[in-house]
């Protein structure tokens, strides 16, 4: 980066020494705060160089993202154990560092930009008809682009999956790995010690104050007769909270930071970077696994794994990689004339949660985001990392519901309350990131040019609907195809609109919402302009239109037991009928959990790598 460079930076001051010396010491200033955000001192070393010279490793481990930085970081605890990490991005960025502008990283050069293929029951309001999938393509993956929520999920997401015979993943089992990974900065009692650790990489902060907008927001939603919780990942997840977040002294604690950054020094841990893994490599005649092949600067380089191969490439990655290899479906690979080497179903029961938007505006004459006030926030965040950017205030809320039944702790529905002050597309036009339509576009814009908007997500947690991800060709440089199936089973819209109707429409008659004056707007999007306000046909038809993903791709290499014909893993998430090849990311999750995926792929590569070391520890030889 050219502000860490002293010889460019240099250069630069000296070409701006006529502005003055105030001026030049500010730009001074500025540059080394740049460098001391993203700069590449803080990032471990790109170790091409060293992979080249001798590419024989204990382990290699594939992807630097939620998973994988953690699998990477525990596995090179061990002195003796030789590990590489291969990531196919570089470095974050500013523009990953900097929590309020969580929503920049779409389409920008850290993002994958994955779509769904058309279909005729969702995303119909998108430019291709296709919905916006973003992927982290950086070290520390999507957790380095992602909203920054940590959310664990609801005991019954990890006790079902026991239940369905994969030993040692009930929440009991699980908890001390979402514990290991955390330095809690929230309030401590013997209470929050249950359920929260402080030794460990992953800052997780709270909020000490609610922003105004949410208190208005709460104050609705309780009326509706939500409890107002203070603990989102306690005892009970039913109810309205301010979530928990990955953010620490204004910056994003993405897995690279927390996990990599400390470790970056490490002698036994080796990290590549803008390198792509095209295929795992078996030995002659065998299915045992030898290594990867890695596609670096068009150039391909044999890297050799003498324990295991961990793959930890993401929900989409993961399975294009194995079904590159020759592991998944027999049918699929065989008519690309992939040679296959274990017939499973790897691509199948995608999961992901869908959401409807409800939009509601006030108008307003006050807090516009003006180009002069961009520029004052950035500023002050680069020179202090305080201020609008630091945060991602007052978009904090969640809230988890079940309209079928008030009492029950395990919910249909998840809300997030985006809060959207005037023109705030001059910092960040999220309609555009998702490239919808002209129309959708427009008319969003519009009304936010003078009114606040709260963008209400209705979240739908446990999908009847699966999807599968399919190879487009045999060239690794072919994105997947994805098909996402939202709504293909009837009774996921209608568990929406259900809720919507009980949770999300009823806010326009609360004392909170009328007293703020936020009202309902459908956008008046033509395709939906015939049906009766608020009915249940115009909410399918806004569902079918303006389709969202929250960006939680899942299953796509199932764990099970012994005799799941669905599982490509096993409960210690090893290949079945290959040997040396595990996959450890939120691909392996049996059945989606039932909030936000990132604090629940952090615990997989945990538990992951602590299977890894208890098997190898024991001195082992067979896998």
């Amino acid at each position: 980066m050219w502000a860490c460079d002293p010889v460019a930076a240099a250069n630069i001051l000296q070409s701006y020494q006529p502005a003055g010396s105030l001026f030049v010491h500010s730009l001074q200033s500025f540059l080394a705060a740049q460098c001391a955000l993203s700069g590449p001192h803080l990032w471990p070393a790109d170790a091409t160089k060293a992979a080249l010279e001798d590419p024989n490793y204990d382990f290699i481990v594939v992807g630097a993202g939620s998973a994988g930085s953690v699998v990477a970081n525990r596995l090179s605890e061990v002195a003796n154990w030789k590990v590489l990490l291969i990531e196919a991005g570089g470095d974050p960025n500013i523009g990953t560092e900097a929590p309020q502008l969580f929503y920049n990283n779409m389409k920008s050069p850290v993002d994958w930009r994955y779509k769904p293929e058309p279909q005729a029951s969702a995303c119909r309001g998108y430019i291709e008809k296709r919905c916006a999938w973003p992927r982290g393509k950086t070290l520390g993956g999507s957790s380095s682009i992602n909203a920054m929520f940590y959310v664990r999920g609801n005991k019954l997401d990890y006790d079902e999956w026991a239940a369905a015979g994969n030993k040692g993943w009930s929440y009991d089992e699980v908890l001390e790995y979402f514990k290991k990974s955390e330095n809690y900065s929230g309030p401590w009692s013997d209470s929050t010690k249950q359920y929260h650790g402080k030794d460990g990489y992953l800052h997780i902060q709270k909020g000490k104050e609610i922003h105004p907008l949410e208190e208005v927001i709460i104050n609705a939603v309780t009326e509706l007769g939500v409890k107002h919780l203070d603990e989102v990942n306690g005892p009970n997840q039913m109810g309205i909270v301010q979530s928990q977040q990955t953010i620490k002294d204004g910056i994003r604690h993405s897995t690279a930071r927390a996990f990599l950054s400390p470790i970056k020094d490490r002698e036994n841990l080796h990290v590549m970077k803008n390198a792509y893994v095209t295929k795992i490599l078996f030995y002659p005649e065998s299915t045992k696994v030898s290594g990867v092949l890695v596609k670096k600067n068009d150039i391909e380089i044999e890297i050799r794994a003498r324990k295991e191969v961990i793959v930890s490439a993401g929900s989409i990655n993961t399975p294009q990689l194995l079904l590159l290899s020759g592991i998944g479906p027999r049918e699929h690979l065989q008519s690309l004339d992939i040679e296959v080497k274990a017939d499973l179903p790897v691509g199948e029961h995608l999961e992901d949660h869908v959401f409807i938007p409800t939009i509601y505006a006030a108008p307003t004459n006050q807090g516009f985001v003006t180009i002069d006030k961009i520029i004052t926030y950035f500023n002050e965040y680069m020179l202090t990392n305080k201020g609008v950017l630091s945060d991602v205030i007052p978009h904090r809320l969640i809230a988890f519901v079940n309209q079928s039944d008030p009492l029950s702790v395990s919910p249909e529905v998840q809300y997030h309350y985006l809060v959207l002050p005037p023109r705030l597309y001059n910092m960040v036009d999220i309609f555009a990131k998702h490239e919808v339509n002209e129309e959708i576009h427009r008319k969003f814009v519009k009304l936010n040019e003078d009114h606040i908007v709260i963008l209400m997500y209705n979240v739908l947690l446990k999908p009847k609907s699966k999807g599968r991800i399919i190879l487009k060709s045999k060239n690794p440089d072919d994105y997947p195809l994805i098909y996402a199936n939202y709504f293909h089973e009837p009774e996921d819209l209608e568990v929406l609109i259900k809720n919507a109707k009980k949770f999300a429409l009823p806010l326009e008659n609360t004392k909170a919402f009328k007293s703020a004056g936020f009202k309902l707007n459908w956008l008046d999007i033509d395709e939906c302009r015939d049906f009766e306000k608020n009915s249940d046909e115009l909410l399918a038809c806004v569902a079918k239109v303006l389709t969202f993903s929250l960006y939680h791709p899942t299953g796509t290499a199932r764990m099970g037991p012994d005799g799941d014909d669905k599982a490509v893993v096993d409960p210690k998430l090893r290949v079945r009928k290959v040997q040396g090849l595990r996959v450890i990311d939120a691909s392996i999750m049996p059945s989606i959990v039932r909030a936000n995926t990132n604090a629940p792929t952090i615990m997989i590569g945990e538990k992951g790598a602590s299977m890894i070391k208890e098997f190898w520890l024991r001195d082992n030889t067979e896998l």
